[in-house]
């Protein structure tokens, strides 16, 4: 017996022996192969979606403000954001430990 496997592009109609993509036109035919390709394409836009994710509005005040032409507003800005980043800090370490607790 042997794996032979005739394909019929959609596209122009053209059997195909044991190919991905027409002969004739260039079409993808196999449907796995194409399933795959689309899953991939599908996951390289979501990790482009991840990597362009906006900042949000305070910590786009605090870097704005930190190359602010004033120094006086400047050193004010890195120590408000210093603080923000320690409070941060502080909030993901007690999600941390309630959820720990709670699990």
């Amino acid at each position: 017996m042997s794996n032979e496997s005739y394909r019929i592009c959609q596209n122009c109609g053209t059997v195909n022996l044991n190919r991905d993509y027409c002969e004739n036109c260039g079409n993808i035919i196999n449907i796995n192969l194409k399933r795959r390709l689309e899953r991939e394409k599908k996951n390289k836009e979501k990790l482009a979606s991840i990597k362009v994710k906006e900042k949000n509005d305070i910590t786009l005040f605090f870097e704005n403000a930190k190359v602010h032409e004033n120094i006086f507003i400047r050193y004010i800005s890195r120590f408000f954001y210093s603080i923000w980043i320690v409070v941060l800090a502080i909030g993901s370490f007690l999600a941390l430990v309630f959820g720990y607790i709670a699990a």
